[in-house]
């Protein structure tokens, strides 16, 4: 009989194979150019599998170090592994990146003690005779975000281990929305309850960081900064001309920064003292698009490496 396990076992090899087959066609490479991490940065995270920093930050494998445990606390074995980040790494910055709506503030440790072995209650509550307390300190729960980072970022300042040169900030990152919220907006909250109830304010603002970034983007490339010139192509049509692809998106807004400032004002009356945070996480804020210059590209020629393997049996089958 196969066990779940080994289902998930064959999943994970069965990524790792079409992994390979990507490298076979040049797609993917194991291969990191440059030294390890190419910036000087810790980023201490939960092990919450939707917290992809490096998809959130827009990062490469080998840009940065990753720390991951349950509610990014502060541990001996996390102070081990920034020590050897530091001393053998050259690491400069530490990062803890808590995230809203952790699973470790919802844990009922009542429960939890429910569905522990003998050996770990034995474990957990040998230094102490009130139990309860110990499984909060083993377990470090917590119940406000924005407290818990900015106490793994006491922690962290107060380590006499770690030398005075490194910076430690702190980051809080909404899976919902994909926004990242530096310490200087959410530390001015002296709670989360807080947060969430300016949570459209602040949010409004990170989009209007959006408008800003756009609209650079958009400079560069009508003033052709980023446009670099591209390799001569390799595919030849019939009348020898390259094929090319044009495209412009077609019924398009101007962009507008008012556009947004009307839009976001007919929904963001609310009253503050009511406001249902988790409610809002579901809805979307207009974002007004675009006008995108046309562009062609050329396209190279695509190289395919066939396995001898394969090759092999289609002779067998001519």
């Amino acid at each position: 009989m196969i066990s779940e396990f080994e289902d998930l076992e064959d999943l994970l090899i069965e990524g790792n194979k079409k992994y390979q087959w990507k490298i076979v066609q040049e797609e993917e490479t194991p291969k990191i150019d440059g030294p390890i991490p190419k910036y000087p940065v810790l980023i201490l995270t939960c092990m919450n599998p939707s917290i992809d920093v490096y998809r959130i930050f827009q990062l490469k494998p080998g840009d940065v170090f990753v720390l991951r445990n349950a509610g990014n606390v502060y541990t001996e074995d996390v102070l081990r592994s920034v020590l050897i980040a530091i001393h053998e790494y050259n690491i400069k910055y530490i990062v803890i990146l808590g995230h809203i709506d952790c699973g470790l503030k919802k844990i009922r440790l009542g429960v939890l003690k429910d569905k522990l072995n003998d050996s770990a209650i034995k474990k957990i509550g040998r230094y102490g005779t009130n139990f309860y307390l110990e499984l909060q300190k083993f377990f470090k729960t917590f119940i406000d975000e924005i407290k818990n980072i900015e106490n793994q970022l006491q922690k962290f300042r107060n380590a006499k281990e770690l030398p005075t040169n490194i910076e430690i900030k702190g980051m809080l990152y909404d899976p919902n929305s994909g926004w990242v919220f530096e310490e200087k907006v959410f530390r001015k909250y002296s709670v989360y309850e807080n947060f969430a109830k300016d949570y459209r304010k602040i949010l409004k603002a990170k989009q209007f960081e959006l408008i800003d970034y756009l609209e650079k983007i958009e400079d560069e490339i009508i003033s052709g900064d980023v446009l670099q010139e591209l390799e001569e192509p390799e595919i030849i049509d019939e009348d020898g001309e390259v094929p090319q692809v044009g495209g412009e998106m077609n019924d398009q807004e101007p962009f507008n920064v008012d556009v947004l400032e009307e839009r976001t004002s007919k929904t963001s009356s609310f009253d503050d003292h009511n406001f249902d945070f988790e409610q809002f996480q579901n809805k979307s804020i207009p974002m007004p698009t675009l006008q995108i210059p046309k562009i062609y590209i050329h396209i190279p020629k695509i190289k395919v490496y066939v396995p001898v393997l394969y090759k092999k049996k289609s002779l067998k089958s001519e």
